[in-house]
């Protein structure tokens, strides 16, 4: 890989882990922010008041009496009416006519004034009644509304508290999704470097595979030289000996790298080389 392109790739690989820095610190301030919420929502649940708002309740009925304002009235003036009755037919007692009206009379006042004592005594009662009704039944929905009320206001806390709890799992999903991407582009980095390497081995791999097909081929080293054929392509086949051991020891079979085309020849330690892959010809120990 060139200067120029390994320069673009750092910058690249530079730019990639600044980004994702940069989400990483964004998501853990959020984070911190939806700590704080939630701890003040959670104290706000933890602090609410629960009452009972049915736990001072009176009964509006139990002070009732029995109102006897009728019925003392109506023995007062039965009383009244028979006593006016018998002064005023006091001298004609001894008729039992006179004294029949008398007592009729008396027993037809004592019965009105029962009945007129009697429909005021139930209509206050009646009145009373109602009373007591309207004002249990006021009473009752207050509470109601009370609990109703208090009811919404836990329902609201919950609904906040639930709220905050989306909050902090969506900061905590976003610091994970960073520290992901973040891996993501080590990974990503991890896998450049890789590939660079993978190149170069194949770069040095060609190299050395070139350098082991290329042999020693200048005629400087070699010694008891005889043609002994030609290849299809009309190169000299020849047979030879080194004359320096470590190019080998025996009679090897080969070609001249004077008579080849330049393209196969090579050098190395100052003598030519041939790169036999790229000729018709076997070279091979005889």
């Amino acid at each position: 890989m060139g200067r120029k392109a390994k320069a673009r790739q750092s910058a690249l690989e530079e730019k990639m882990f600044a980004a994702t820095e940069e989400q990483l610190a964004k998501y853990n301030e959020e984070q911190v922010v939806q700590r704080e919420l939630l701890e003040v929502q959670k104290g706000k649940y933890r602090q609410f008041q629960f009452e009972n708002p049915y736990g001072d309740m009176e009964n509006y009925y139990e002070d009732m009496t029995v109102d006897t304002t009728a019925a003392d009235y109506q023995m007062r003036q039965g009383q009244q009416q028979r006593s006016n009755i018998m002064n005023q037919l006091r001298g004609v007692a001894g008729s039992s006519g006179i004294g029949g009206l008398a007592q009729a009379l008396a027993n037809q006042g004592t019965l009105q004034a029962g009945q007129v004592s009697a429909q005021l005594s139930q209509q206050e009662r009646q009145n009373a009644m109602m009373a007591a009704k309207g004002a249990s039944a006021a009473d009752m929905a207050q509470r109601g509304g009370a609990a109703m009320v208090q009811s919404a206001e836990m329902q609201r806390q919950s609904t906040l508290l639930g709220i905050e709890y989306g909050g902090m799992a969506g900061a905590n999903a976003g610091v994970q999704a960073a520290y992901g991407n973040q891996m993501s582009a080590f990974g990503a980095s991890a896998n450049m470097i890789g590939s660079q390497m993978q190149m170069t081995g194949q770069m040095y791999g060609a190299a050395f595979e070139a350098i082991g097909t290329a042999k020693a081929s200048d005629r400087q080293l070699k010694k008891n030289i005889n043609k002994i054929g030609e290849s299809p392509s009309g190169l000299n086949i020849y047979s030879f000996e080194y004359k320096n051991s470590k190019y080998g020891e025996g009679l090897f079979q080969g070609v001249m790298s004077d008579e080849i085309p330049q393209e196969a020849v090579g050098t190395r330690d100052g003598y030519d080389t041939v790169d036999y892959s790229m000729l018709d010809v076997e070279f091979k120990q005889i």
